[in-house]
């Protein structure tokens, strides 16, 4: 592959792409570059994986503040009714918008900029969206700490917002962008973010400067990691690179020793 082809001429930006790309541009490289497997092990989304799963499930089959519809959803997936899966769907229940008009779940969602250039293609999967009160209502569903006061300032909701941009536009309603943090209490949400045209165009811009870095990086074959422990601690390819700053011992599976000698 030439140095010019590293990467498409289309550039692909995702919410997780995005935030990693921010957080270090080695591990991006090696992540969405290099497609390499992760050598560090790391929390697991499979609780956060089930938390959307069991809430698309409630609302696709019924209403969350049933108590007996969703003790029987829970029921069929071999949870207790009274664990802490349970606790999470009553704190949304205190914030879900339904009955609405409309409500799509788990909405993948893509969005193409042409020019300026540079190209690039921003995905994205919604968790709910809900069509109520003359709003287009984007809500993301948390299950780990809040970790900012306003949504606005936080780049993946902005990449969020500017891909459902175009539906809410299209259908005459107002976007707005909200995180559910359900580990904690309501009062305890980020203040929502509905983006106005000028925010809109403001976050086209940054997404275009971003496509751009990531061009010239591969151009250049430049993806600089940040040898920061605080940072590296968290990284899940710390004890493969050359710049981190909390080294380790890969985590990948051990192949099985096939020698017939051994036998």
């Amino acid at each position: 592959m030439s140095r010019e082809r590293l990467l498409p001429d289309i550039v692909p930006i995702s919410a997780s792409s995005l935030e990693m790309w921010r957080r270090c541009p080695r591990e991006y490289f090696n992540k969405y570059v290099l497609g390499l497997p992760e050598s560090d092990s790391g929390s697991s989304p499979d609780f956060g994986n089930l938390v959307h799963a069991m809430l698309e499930r409630i609302h696709r089959d019924g209403s969350c503040r049933d108590d007996a519809h969703v003790e029987e959803v829970l029921a069929l997936h071999g949870i207790e009714s009274d664990g802490a899966m349970a606790g999470i769907v009553e704190r949304h229940a205190q914030r879900c918008p339904s009955p609405a008009e409309h409500a799509k779940h788990e909405l993948e969602i893509a969005r193409f900029h042409r020019l300026p250039p540079p190209m690039f293609m921003g995905t994205g999967r919604l968790d709910a969206v809900w069509q109520h009160d003359g709003l287009l209502e984007v809500r993301d569903y948390k299950t780990g700490s809040v970790v900012t006061e306003r949504i606005a300032d936080d780049p993946r909701a902005r990449l969020q917002a500017w891909l459902a941009a175009s539906i809410a536009e299209r259908l005459g309603l107002v976007l707005r962008v909200r995180y559910e943090h359900l580990a904690a209490e309501i009062d305890d949400d980020p203040e929502p973010f509905e983006p106005d045209a000028d925010d809109l165009e403001a976050i086209d811009e940054e997404l275009r400067t971003t496509a751009a870095a990531i061009q010239t990086a591969a151009a250049d074959h430049a993806f600089p990691g940040v040898a920061e422990a605080e940072v590296c601690g968290y990284c899940r390819y710390r004890s493969i690179c050359p710049e981190s700053a909390a080294p380790g011992v890969p985590t990948w599976p051990t192949p099985p020793d096939d020698d017939p000698d051994d036998e």
